[in-house]
């Protein structure tokens, strides 16, 4: 999964968030420097303090030394706290950013983006993606920043004022640790995209296994569901714990690499004491300096291993984000039906697994239905995405009043064209939300939608009425109940052309004629194309197109 480098994805979030929080960062910069600038500042005075007790100077001037001392710890101290809450709230609003302009490439994807993901892997992917980035935002703020800052002015205090040699083996010290933890974590970065992979799968799995609870409940599988999930878990745990056993050497080493620093600079040190080059007082500095210095080299050490986690987890991110999404159509213009006639002229589409369609040709109008039939695989669903530009034709075309649909912009197509699936999907959400999803609400089409659905009476013996909730993906609902909603959704927005997929098929005998006998009264007005299995449903009045190979077209 590394080809998915997605600098596009990150750059364009960050550009975003550069430009909300520009001035909050510009703070969390000088809070960094006043920090670090107090932090190096307070060793130094008190080293100054030290050197001053064995002269007998007045106690007033070590008093207020001490109380100087004293201040600049305090303003360390709470800079550094102010630090803390400034860059959570600047990396909160960072993943903010992140989690909506995600969720609005998810929404211009295509068709086939949603039958390859399901809903848990894409929010599994969104989480880990937001997280990862805010980590590394307070990495940045909150160690990456601070650490550089206070190393430089550090290593320059050590060379002014104590050693110039101290402070290049600092200097050295400092490289030789980051370059070993810059090389254990790459060295073991591969198993860290091996545990995102597994935990990945593991959020896939588990999204296929919720959208089919009962049928696996039926058929008695949880042994094989827990099995399955347990071992992409397992394989998730091993490969941290491989990560974290590949670094455990390095960190031996950074731990005698520390001693050594201590060990090589206090010997450098005596003999200048010796000499009166250096007093208890810089000894006294360079030590809580040194110890100041240990702290930063260690957090930037760590820091880099969460960096390399964090880039792990924005991989799924990334690589859904760089998912094709639905072309729109650079010469499109507007568009609006008028007669609403449907005209397929030689279509021909084909699977990978060679079925689809081949030199289809019918027209589709007002004043009935017109019929897609035929058995199983003769292309009626592929026609139906056809319609719908969730995919495209291999040859031929689809004209709607003269109009070839390739030059049609989705948003003035879709909003001609209702359809009513086979299988309805319901929000966890009210009824009038299912129906309107987000369309303006006007009451009076609300009831009379939900009236020519034949759903009104069950809606109005609801103690809540419209507000009901449905539960997740309307199971508090029957089969016919939540057909009658999705045709009542395909309504509210007065198509001008109406797809049905089977759409009365969970409807009782009575109720699916009484439905039919109303869309077709619907027929005068709108177009509407339905596919059927029962052909029983089907009037003298309806226009029949059999797309069965060899079959007669009407």
């Amino acid at each position: 999964m590394s080809k998915y480098t997605a600098l596009s994805p990150i750059s364009e979030i960050l550009h975003a968030y550069w430009r909300s929080d520009r001035w909050l960062l510009l703070v969390v910069a000088a809070v960094v420097l006043i920090s670090s600038a107090s932090s190096v500042a307070a060793p130094y005075v008190f080293s100054c303090l030290i050197d001053r007790f064995p002269r007998s100077e007045g106690t007033s001037v070590l008093a207020w030394g001490f109380a100087g001392y004293a201040v600049l710890l305090g303003i360390a101290s709470a800079f550094q706290r102010m630090l803390q809450y400034l860059s959570f709230m600047t990396a909160e609003n960072l993943g903010f950013i992140a989690a909506t302009r995600f969720f609005h490439h998810i929404l211009r994807k295509t068709a086939a983006f949603f039958l390859e993901n399901n809903p848990v892997e894409i929010q599994s992917a969104a989480a880990r993606g937001r997280s990862a980035l805010i980590t590394m935002v307070q990495l940045g703020t909150t160690i990456f920043l601070p650490a550089a800052a206070q190393l430089l002015l550090t290593i320059a205090t050590l060379g002014a004022l104590v050693n110039i040699q101290v402070a290049a083996i600092v200097v050295a010290y400092g490289a030789a640790a980051i370059t070993l933890t810059w090389s254990s974590t790459r060295r073991a970065r591969v198993f860290l995209d091996r545990a995102v992979d597994a935990g990945q799968e593991n959020a896939r799995f588990v999204g296929n296994v919720m959208n089919a609870m009962d049928t696996l409940r039926h058929f008695g599988s949880h042994a094989w569901m827990s099995q399955r999930f347990t071992m992409k878990a397992q394989e998730m745990r091993d490969n941290f714990r491989s990560y974290v056993l590949q670094r455990l050497p390095y960190i031996a080493v950074l731990g005698l690499a520390v001693a050594l620093q201590f060990a090589v600079t206090l010997l450098l040190l005596v003999p200048d004491y010796q000499a009166g080059v250096v007093s208890i007082g810089d000894i006294v500095l360079f030590n809580t300096l040194i110890l100041q210095l240990s702290m930063p080299f260690e957090m930037v050490a760590r820091a880099i291993s969460d960096a390399s986690k964090s880039r792990a987890d924005l991989i799924p991110l990334t690589r859904l984000w760089g998912a094709p999404e639905e072309r729109r159509t650079s010469h499109a213009h507007d568009f609006t039906p008028s007669a609403g006639q449907l005209s397929f002229e030689d279509i021909c589409y084909a699977y990978e697994n060679g079925r689809g369609v081949a030199n289809v040709s019918f027209s589709a109008g007002r004043g009935g239905i017109t019929f897609l039939v035929g058995e199983t695989g003769s292309g009626k669903s592929t026609i139906f995405r056809l319609v719908l530009k969730s995919i495209e034709p291999d040859c031929g075309r689809i004209l709607v009043d003269g109009t070839d649909i390739t030059g049609i912009d989705r948003t003035d197509w879709y909003a001609a064209v209702a359809v009513v699936p086979q299988d309805v999907m319901l929000l966890n959400e009210s009824l009038a939300d299912n129906i309107l999803l987000g369309r303006p609400r006007d009451e009076g089409r609300l009831r009379v939608v939900s009236e020519k659905a034949a759903i009104l009476p069950f809606i109005e013996a609801q103690p809540d009425g419209f507000e009901t909730t449905v539960g997740e993906r309307g199971l508090k609902l029957s089969g016919g109940e939540r057909q009658r909603i999705a045709i009542a959704r395909a309504l509210y927005g007065e198509p001008a052309i109406l797809l049905l997929d089977e759409a009365s098929s969970a409807l009782d005998e009575r109720t699916e004629r009484d439905i039919m006998d109303h869309i077709r009264s619907l027929a005068e007005d709108v177009t509407v194309l339905a596919i059927t299995h029962r052909r029983d449903v089907i009037s003298t009045t309806d226009v029949v197109v059999d797309l069965t190979p060899c079959a007669c077209q009407a």
